[in-house]
C-alpha cells in the first residue's frame, strides 16, 4: 500500500530543489545538479514523478529513491508499469509500452518487477513540505482532486486517484482558481515550454526527454513564485 501524504519538516542544514519529469534522463539530471553544485550530504531533492520511460536510463532513475536525499511521488507512467506487472488488464503492457515502457522487453522481467515494486514502496501519492512557519509547499503528479489540499489526508477515490496521476484539466482550461489549504503546489505531467503558473499551481514538467526541452531543477524557497 502507497504512502498517501508523506510530510517533511524545514530543511536546516541545506538546500531543496525539485525536478520535473524525469523520465529516464539521468545524465540532464547530474548535469543540473553539478550547476547548483548539489551537496547530498545536506541538500534535499523533490520529484513530481514519472521517473521512467521515453528517456534513456529508466532503472537508474528509479534506483534513485533509494537515496537518502531524494524523495518522489508516483506518476502516471509508474501506474502503468505496476498495471502491467499486475497483469491489470490485457492492454495493461501494450498501453505501458506503446507510451515509453518498452525498455522492460530488454532486461529480466523479474528482476524489474521486484526492484520496481521496492522502488515504489518509497514513493508517496503527494508531499508537503514546510518552507517556514505559516509556508507550505504541496507535490502531486497532475493535479490536486477537487482542487482541495485536505482531500490528501482521506483515502481517495478511484476518480480521485485518476485526477491525482493523469489530469490535465487546470491547464486546459487555463484556471488560475487557488487550490485550498496550500501555499503553493508544483505539479508535473502537462509539457510546458517554461515553468508555468495558474493561481498557486506550478507546472514544472518541461519535457525532459524531447529534443527542444530541458529538466527543470527549482530552488524551493519559502519565496517561490
Amino acid at each position: 500500500m502507497s504512502i498517501q501524504l508523506r510530510t517533511f519538516g524545514r530543511n536546516r542544514r541545506g538546500r531543496d530543489f525539485a525536478i520535473g519529469d524525469l523520465h529516464g534522463c539521468y545524465q540532464q539530471l547530474a548535469e543540473r545538479l553539478a550547476e547548483v553544485q548539489f551537496d547530498p550530504g545536506c541538500d534535499r531533492l523533490f520529484s513530481v514523478g514519472d521517473l521512467i520511460d521515453r528517456g534513456p536510463d529508466s532503472l537508474r532513475c528509479l534506483q534513485l529513491v533509494f537515496e537518502p536525499w531524494f524523495f518522489a511521488v508516483q506518476g502516471n507512467h509508474e501506474q502503468m508499469m505496476l498495471a502491467a506487472f499486475n497483469h491489470a488488464s490485457p492492454g495493461a503492457l501494450p498501453l505501458w509500452c506503446i507510451n515509453g515502457g518498452h525498455w522492460i522487453l530488454e532486461q529480466d522481467w523479474m528482476q524489474v518487477e521486484s526492484f520496481a515494486r521496492a522502488a515504489l514502496e518509497h514513493m508517496s501519492r503527494a508531499m508537503e513540505i514546510e518552507l517556514a512557519a505559516d509556508v507550505r509547499l504541496g507535490l502531486v503528479h497532475a493535479e490536486v482532486p477537487a482542487g482541495d489540499w485536505h482531500c490528501l489526508h482521506r483515502p481517495l477515490s478511484e476518480h480521485q486517484l485518476a485526477q491525482l496521476w493523469w489530469a490535465r484539466e487546470r491547464l486546459a482550461r487555463r484556471d488560475t482558481s487557488p487550490v485550498a489549504h496550500i501555499d503553493l503546489v508544483l505539479v508535473g505531467h502537462s509539457i510546458v515550454a517554461t515553468p508555468t503558473r495558474l493561481g498557486n499551481t506550478l507546472f514544472i514538467d518541461t519535457g525532459a526527454f524531447t529534443p527542444q526541452g530541458r529538466l527543470t531543477l527549482l530552488p524551493i524557497s519559502p519565496t517561490l513564485p
